[in-house]
């Protein structure tokens, strides 16, 4: 009994570190949105990662879709030093909103490019 209690704390400290290092998001911290609409009006907006979760706030809005202008609740999936993968969850906030799947590549050490709707989409550390 006491070396299965033995073998158990042994797990627990090492196993901790690996866990909580695991959840590190090297992109943590808030990121200005610029992008350009269907058409071509530039915006911008928030975007929050908080290791794997996080927000899209975006400041723009249409009076036609009640999805426009809302800020979402993101899921990180993954994030290394090549950039971060993750899903933007507006059905989560009113129903029929779309999922959005996102992969920004790491330009620097304050930067990260990809595109929403096949426009550019540029995240800049604030």
């Amino acid at each position: 009994m006491r070396t299965s209690i033995s073998v158990l704390a042994l797990l627990i400290v090492v196993t901790a570190p690996l866990t909580v290092g695991a959840q590190d998001n090297p992109f943590n911290g808030t990121w200005h949105a610029s992008f350009k609409t269907g058409r071509g009006i530039d915006r911008d907006g928030t975007v929050v990662f908080d290791n794997n979760t996080g927000s899209w706030d975006m400041n723009t809005s249409n009076r036609n879709d009640p999805c426009v202008g809302r800020k979402f609740p993101l899921a990180v999936e993954q994030a290394n030093a090549e950039g971060i993968d993750f899903s933007v969850n507006g059905s989560q906030v009113l129903a029929g909103c779309p999922d959005r799947k996102m992969h920004l590549k790491s330009v620097d050490a304050v930067t990260l490019e990809g595109s929403m709707n096949g426009a550019p989409l540029i995240l800049k550390k604030k």
